[in-house]
């Protein structure tokens, strides 16, 4: 995924972990928020409770891969994918069908009204 469709800033995470609202499933949360970029962006968040360096760099590359097979990065909004510790490397088709599940409910929601605070 090319460095443009992801969000890498600390703060930019905090701000859309606290401020926007969120799509959960048993393996993962998804934090979104509307952007004025025009683009899909993306951030995962892999906590050490899910394994060692080398099972947590799998888990990103698969996330990555799902990502990139079946959202609209012409979507002009910010992700952030929290990978909860029950998500495991092999259950790889089981996530995707997860994260296709809540890229479909994200898809559905009205942002005009969640901008409108």
């Amino acid at each position: 995924m090319k460095r443009e469709f992801r969000i890498l800033k600390h703060e930019e995470f905090r701000e859309i972990l606290s401020e926007s609202p969120f799509e959960k499933s048993s393996c993962f949360v998804i934090h979104f928020r509307k952007n004025g970029n025009g683009k899909l962006r993306i951030g995962i968040n892999v906590g050490k409770r899910n394994g060692g360096a080398v099972t947590r760099n799998k888990i990103k590359r698969q996330i990555r891969n799902i990502v990139s097979l079946h959202f609209d990065f012409a979507k002009p909004l910010d992700l952030i994918i929290l990978v909860r510790p029950t998500y495991s490397p092999s259950l790889y088709r089981n996530a995707e069908e997860e994260l296709k599940g809540l890229w479909t409910k994200i898809g559905e929601r009205n942002f005009e009204k969640e901008n409108e605070h």
